[in-house]
């Protein structure tokens, strides 16, 4: 039956309708720009490390633009005190203590602010617990190491970190385990640095719950440390270029010191492990994106630190940074100053031209210094975080308790024998003279070539 006019133009309707509905539904879909959604901030410094930061307030003077990667690179950097310059001036309103370093990798050339002043030891601890592990594992590590490695440095987690400790140990005792870390340390001449309780571990009666050491021994300064375990941003700076150098030159102290218990590859691992961080961001905000940061961050409630290499376009270099307030600091006032802090040492390694017209600082005048007889020196060892007791008379009173590491002056007496000992009359640091036994020092000239 044929079809009327009008029936026609309704079939031709109906076709194009479909033939339009099938392009829009083969053609790409667009929809407005939608933003991503913010970062998840780090943990605050006073919750559980599951827990998220409250927002990070602006810093009170302008920031520093955060760095490019793509900016136009130096030829070489320019002298660090330029850098020293201008992060003590980002520091200079802050109502507390301050502490960094700085190490350029490719010059060794250093600047630093009270690396030498005691440091509650927080989760920057967990380093040299990491330097420990390394040297007891062999690669490939197994699944179950590798989990509690990743657990200690991305989560930051101080079960998975006491764990470790009994690796380190060979045997189910974190306190073992902490005693080796420590010894460690003082192997290497890090004497600032050590573990004498667990994390989160009651101390025990029966056994030494801190050391003395140099930096704790100061009484012109203090953070109030931690007695249970303590580091300086100078023994982490110094700790950080010992793994940087293991794993990119196969050489250094950890080499020198543990032949093949720590190689090259496993260095490189370490490494690959403190990149991983979940947790709060402070020198990392800092840092384009995408730059490598294999880092260590810590945090209680009165004091805040990172540190860690950064191995950046113009050059890799080592920032640790610690900051202090008494009782109590807030996130929200130390983190904008990690995070300006370290866009300024990116930018000093990475940017063309951001000093000139700016003249160059002083280096810092030194004290003049009373010339000193030229005597023989000899390094506080062996005395397991007791420290020395230096003595009116051999066997004698005492004058004075000095940590390992001290560095003491030989006096030009003759030695004397007593009480099974052989005793040198010494100077400590302080001017305090005395009888010391000579089983817990050794001379300059050995330490230096041992």
């Amino acid at each position: 039956m044929p079809l009327t006019l009008a029936a026609m133009r309704l079939k031709w309707f109906v076709l194009l309708l479909l033939i339009g509905l099938m392009i829009a539904a083969c053609s790409p879909q667009t929809s407005p720009d939608v933003p991503e959604p913010p970062a998840t901030d780090g943990p605050s410094p006073h919750s559980s490390p599951s827990a998220t930061a409250p927002a990070t307030a602006e810093p009170t003077s302008p920031p520093v633009p955060k760095p490019s990667a793509t900016a136009l690179i130096p030829s070489e950097p320019p002298d660090l005190r330029y850098l020293q310059a201008r992060i003590e001036e980002t520091l200079a309103d802050f109502d507390g203590f301050s502490s960094y370093v700085v190490i350029d990798l490719a010059s060794g050339e250093r600047v630093a602010r009270n690396e030498d002043v005691a440091l509650a030891g927080m989760s920057l601890i967990k380093v040299p617990i990491l330097i420990n592990v390394y040297r007891v594992l062999d690669l490939p590590l197994t699944a179950e190491e590798s989990k509690l490695i990743s657990e200690t440095t991305a989560q930051s987690s101080n079960y998975a970190a006491n764990l470790l400790l009994q690796l380190v140990a060979g045997k189910e005792d974190a306190y073992a385990g902490a005693d080796i870390v420590s010894q460690t340390m003082r192997d290497l001449r890090v004497y600032n640095t050590f573990i004498a309780v667990p994390i989160d571990a009651d101390p025990k009666p029966d056994r030494l719950n801190t050391v003395l050491t140099p930096a704790n021994q100061r009484t012109d300064i203090t953070t109030y440390a931690d007695p249970f375990r303590q580091t300086t941003t100078g023994d982490l700076a110094t700790l950080l270029n010992m793994i940087y150098d293991c794993a990119q030159n196969d050489s250094g102290p950890l080499r020198a010191k543990y032949g093949e218990a720590i190689s090259m590859e496993e260095c490189q691992d370490m490494l690959e492990k403190m990149r991983l961080n979940e947790l709060a961001k402070l020198l990392e905000n800092g840092l384009p994106d995408g730059v490598p940061f294999a880092h260590k961050v810590g945090w209680i409630d009165d004091t805040h630190g990172d540190g860690g290499i950064v191995f950046s376009p113009g050059g890799d270099y080592i920032l640790v940074m610690a900051l202090y307030g008494k009782d109590w600091l807030e996130w929200e006032e130390s983190a904008p100053l990690f995070e300006q802090v370290s866009r300024q040492a990116y930018a000093h390694f990475n940017e063309s031209g951001i000093y000139d017209g700016i003249e160059l600082p002083p280096t810092p005048m030194m004290a003049p210094q009373t010339p000193t007889p030229d005597l023989p020196h000899a390094v506080v060892t062996n005395t397991s975080g007791v420290g020395l007791t230096v003595r009116e008379t051999p066997g004698g009173d005492e004058v004075a308790i000095i940590p390992d590491g001290t560095i003491v002056t030989l006096l030009p007496e003759e030695v004397v024998n007593s009480n099974g000992f052989t005793w040198q009359r010494v100077r400590t640091p302080g001017g305090d003279e005395g009888w010391a036994a000579t089983d817990y020092f050794t001379p300059w000239e050995d330490s230096v070539n041992n």
